[in-house]
């Protein structure tokens, strides 16, 4: 229903009727700019996928950091190696004092020397360290190995140069082993900084997710709740339409929907009523029969009395003449007030103009247009009261319909010398009205159904009346109920709050 939109179309229905339109004021929520579920979700999405790019981003950083760290151990680890390697052929020669192993170790100084340099391009902390060994220890290991290499030393040089050389190694060998560990030391403890980071960031970006998921489900949820409970109330007979409040105007899709529900409600209420004054008509047909029989009485009593009194005129005393004159007015006062009833019950109200109602005077107008009905069936009929008033705030022209096609049903379901129980009745809080038939009864699968639209056992007739009857007792927060048992008749009753003078 594109009436129900807010806009300006909405505007100029609500105009048209004299109503004030319906505007979204601003909203007290998280977003206040964004009214709308699709404006929303998409923010939602948005933060929700910056978050998680940003947790990726920070997990990539980490990785990437992390890979670099791998090399400064990797490069360590070669590193290490080809010390040992020096310290391995150092070894040897000593054993074996093979000038091959000398050069050999030579070789791997020069190799040290290169991972030295691999080294410092990735590692921005002790460079000067490592620069400090490239041009220390191993240029003295080296030119001792060269001294070593020479012909002619004599056993006392030569020891003083191993000696030389074997301290020189092991200088080596702590130094890039204390590097190596201090290295590995930073490398774990900024590894693990790098994954708290990241877990901290993922769990912020999964708990910031979270709230905005919740709340998203909130902010989408109440509006439905809101309307969910007002249909509920609506259904109870408590309201007529969905009222707007502060948690539906905050939601365009809420005010589409409340807007579009009043609408449909208003239809439904239109069409209602049109059933409501077509299924009158239809008892006012029923009744036409018994109406006629009843006005044609009186009328055929003025006839006589004004054709005696035209003939006998000039012979009749004066108090003769009055008693025909009076029995004229008795007859037409009689006349007047049957076709009085009948208009009052034909008469079209608004159904929701309530007002104090008496149930007790209500069921004695109601017997009034149907005791015709009982006569030419030949129905006895029984109407118990209290002495008082019996009140209800109601409707009477709607209530009387549903008290004449509860008869009318009655008259229909029983044979000649049916008898029909008519009583009301006050209770602590509540009103009770009582009809009850000597008819056919219901058969037990149709009793639940009797109230539902269009549902009939008769041949003829819409099957609308109990419906109608049904929504009308629920629209003044009554209740109805039947007991019917076949070939012992049906009892339906009816109850209501009661009104006490004064409230």
């Amino acid at each position: 229903m594109s009436a129900g939109l807010p806009g300006p179309q909405a505007a100029q229905t609500a105009a048209s009727k004299g109503e004030r339109p319906v505007t979204l004021p601003p909203c007290r929520f998280l977003f206040p700019a964004i009214r709308s579920i699709r404006g929303k979700l998409l923010f939602t999405i948005c933060i929700v996928a910056g978050l998680g790019i940003i947790a990726m981003a920070t997990a990539t950083y980490a990785l990437w950091r992390m890979e670099d760290k791998i090399r400064i151990i990797e490069s360590f680890y070669e590193l290490n190696q080809k010390v040992l390697e020096i310290r391995r052929y150092e070894k040897n020669y000593f054993l074996f004092n093979d000038r091959k192993d000398l050069l050999n170790a030579l070789d791997y100084v020069d190799q040290v020397r290169a991972a030295i340099v691999a080294v410092k391009t990735i590692l921005l902390e002790n460079r000067s360290e490592l620069e400090s060994l490239d041009g220390t220890e191993l240029g003295r290991y080296e030119a001792v190995s060269r001294q070593l290499l020479q012909d002619g030393l004599s056993a006392g040089n030569k020891q003083s140069l191993e000696n030389a050389l074997r301290k020189h190694g092991q200088d080596i060998t702590r130094k890039i082993f204390d590097l190596d560990a201090r290295a590995r030391v930073r490398v774990e403890r900024e590894v693990a900084g790098y994954q708290k980071s990241a877990m901290l960031i993922f769990a912020l970006a999964v708990g910031l997710g979270a709230v905005l998921v919740l709340y998203m489900m909130r902010w989408i949820m109440r509006p439905l709740a809101v309307i969910r409970e007002a249909s509920a109330r609506i259904m109870q007979g408590e309201m007529s339409s969905i009222p707007v409040n502060d948690e539906i105007r905050c939601s365009v899709e809420g005010m589409e929907l409340v807007n579009s529900l009043n609408l449909m409600l208003q239809a439904l209420n239109a069409k209602q009523s049109q059933l409501v004054q077509s299924e009158k008509l239809a008892a006012i047909g029923k009744v036409t029969a018994g109406i006629a029989h009843e006005i044609n009485n009186p009328l055929n009593n003025i006839s006589l009395t004004a054709e005696v009194l035209l003939e006998d005129l000039p012979n009749l005393a004066c108090s003769e003449r009055m008693d025909m004159v009076r029995d004229i007015l008795v007859q037409s006062d009689r006349a007047r007030e049957v076709v009085h009833h009948l208009l009052e019950f034909s008469r079209t109200r608004k159904s929701n103009i309530m007002e104090p109602v008496d149930l007790v005077a209500l069921m004695e107008s109601s017997i009034t247009l149907v005791k015709n009905q009982f006569r030419l069936g030949g129905i006895v009929y029984r109407y118990d009261h209290p002495d008082k008033a019996v009140l209800v705030n109601g409707n009477p022209n709607q209530l009387q319909q549903v008290l004449v096609n509860l008869m009318l049903n009655a008259v229909q379901a029983m044979q000649p010398d049916g008898r029909l129980d008519l009583a009301v009745s006050a209770r602590e809080k509540e009103a009770l009205i009582v009809v009850s038939d000597t008819g056919a009864g219901i058969a037990p699968e149709a009793l639940n159904h009797i109230f539902d639209p269009f549902f009939t056992t008769k041949n003829e007739g819409t099957g609308l009346g109990l419906s109608l009857s049904y929504a009308i007792v629920k629209d003044h927060s009554g209740d109805i109920k039947v007991e019917s048992e076949p070939g012992k008749g049906t009892t339906f009753r009816l109850t209501f709050p009661r009104l006490f003078r004064g409230a």
